[in-house]
C-alpha cells in the first residue's frame, strides 16, 4: 500500500510542520491512506499542550527511515513512513533497561490519547515496549 521499495515510500512523501506554533521543525511522512492528514491534526492537538507536556513531542527523532527493526530481517514501520518517534530524551525502550527487561514508562497518557484519537498505536503497550514509537495502524484500533 505504501510502496514496495524505498524509492517508491519516497514518491508518496510529503511534508508536515509539526508542532508549528512551538517547533517548526519539518518532517517528511505518507501521504497515501490518509497517514500526513492524521499526523497533523495529532500535530495540531499536542501543540495546544502546556509546555510541561509538550516537552515531549518536541524534538522528534523522525518518521521516514528505510531500515529494518533492530535484531530481525523485518522492515520497520519508519520504512514506509507512518511512524514518529517522539523526543528520546523522556522516553524509554526495552533494550535500554539495565539488569534485565523492566517495564517503564514516561510518556503522559493525555500525548498517547491524541496519538490513539487520530490511528496510532503506541509502542508502550508493547511486551518490547517502545515508548517514543507512534505508528499509523487505524485497522489495529477498528471495533
Amino acid at each position: 500500500m505504501y510502496g514496495a521499495s524505498q524509492s517508491a515510500v519516497k514518491d508518496n512523501l510529503t511534508t508536515l510542520k509539526w508542532l508549528p506554533k512551538s517547533d517548526g521543525e519539518t518532517l517528511k511522512i505518507q501521504s497515501v491512506n490518509g497517514v500526513a492528514a492524521k499526523l497533523e491534526q495529532v500535530s495540531k492537538e499536542l501543540d495546544e499542550l502546556p509546555p510541561a507536556l509538550k516537552k515531549y513531542v518536541i524534538d522528534t527523532s523522525g518518521t521516514f527511515n528505510w531500515r529494518v527493526i533492530s535484531g530481525t530481517d523485518r522492515l520497520s514501520n519508519h520504512s514506509f513512513a507512518i511512524a514518529i518517534d517522539i523526543n528520546t530524551k523522556h522516553a524509554d525502550y526495552w533494550q535500554w533497561a539495565k539488569g534485565g527487561y523492566a517495564y517503564k514508562n514516561s510518556i503522559p497518557h493525555e500525548i498517547v490519547e491524541i496519538f490513539e484519537k487520530h490511528g496510532f498505536i503506541w509502542g508502550g503497550k508493547w511486551y518490547h515496549y517502545d515508548t517514543m514509537h507512534f505508528e499509523y495502524r487505524p485497522e489495529l484500533l477498528m471495533n
